[in-house]
């Protein structure tokens, strides 16, 4: 199949990477076959990862001038079949999952883009950055955790175990400044449809899923938590904005309602950032109201 490819930023992209020689118009298979081929031989030094997606977005026929396009995950899928590698490697949930900006595919940096889920299997390719910075500002003296749990089995060193142990040192009370009443709440996963603006444009979110690691309730608050435990460096919006539109859009302004991101760096050291929304509605519209690190 012949087709014209008209963004020359992913042309200059793959020109300057691969150093292959093509024309404005050119044969689809024998483009994707070239970029194929010479991953092959540098395989040694260039991530998969990246690759692949390179191969997703010219199979697609991407075009930077658009602020936003969609990608389902049958486009994904159906990539592999001009994929001169394994094809395994074309699996929606793995390749999509881009938590901090770290993950990003280097072909998305150079072409400035976003990738975010606003259906089941839909995807929209955006050019608003979706991370938000997670800094290190003054924060009161590092406190030292103390095991005030005496169940037998506190064990291992997951997000909820971690969570366990904040919670049973009154950590997350504190940083509530109330008793909570009910949780972990809201487990499992979930799916919520709203519309909210990205930048200047109205995205839909339409049966998205997400997951929580903990929700809780005091009398006055509600209060969203997603807990890593490796260091991080930035999140993705929508880990905290998706079960915050879910929540908000049920309870309103009956309680305030908050989010705490939550990670453990190489140093054991726990870092807590906390959000609210000055603008409910607005995806970006995000404030970082406090900061505690804790051992």
């Amino acid at each position: 199949m012949d087709v014209l490819i008209t963004d020359k930023q992913v042309i200059k992209y793959l020109v300057e990477k691969y150093k292959l020689e093509i024309n404005d118009h050119i044969s689809l298979s024998k483009i994707l076959f070239a970029v194929s081929k010479q991953e092959r031989k540098m395989k040694k030094k260039v991530s998969q990862h990246d690759v692949i997606w390179e191969h997703i977005l010219l199979n697609r026929g991407f075009d930077s001038t658009k602020d936003i396009q969609y990608i389902t995950a049958d486009d994904i899928k159906n990539s592999k079949d001009t994929w001169a590698g394994k094809k395994s490697q074309f699996e929606p949930r793995i390749l999509c999952k881009q938590d901090s900006d770290k993950r990003r595919p280097a072909i998305f940096k150079k072409l400035g883009i976003y990738i975010l889920s606003v259906k089941n299997g839909t995807y929209a390719l955006v050019k608003e950055n979706i991370y938000v910075i997670l800094k290190k500002g003054n924060c009161p003296t590092t406190k030292i955790v103390q095991k005030h749990n005496s169940s037998i089995l506190s064990l291992g060193n997951s997000e909820t175990t971690m969570l366990d142990k904040l919670r049973y040192n009154g950590i997350i009370e504190e940083i509530i400044d109330e008793k909570i009443l009910y949780g972990p709440i809201l487990g499992g996963r979930h799916r919520c449809h709203f519309s909210t603006l990205l930048g200047k444009n109205e995205i839909n979110i339409s049966g998205s899923q997400f997951e929580t690691d903990a929700v809780y309730e005091t009398e006055k608050s509600i209060c969203i938590i997603e807990a890593k435990s490796i260091n991080s460096d930035s999140f993705n919006i929508r880990q905290l904005y998706y079960p915050f539109r879910y929540i908000y859009d049920h309870v309103g302004a009956k309680k305030k309602i908050f989010c705490l991101f939550i990670y453990k760096d190489k140093s054991n050291v726990i870092h807590i950032h906390k959000f609210i929304w000055n603008n409910p509605e607005i995806m970006l519209d995000i404030k970082c109201i406090g900061y505690w690190r804790y051992i």
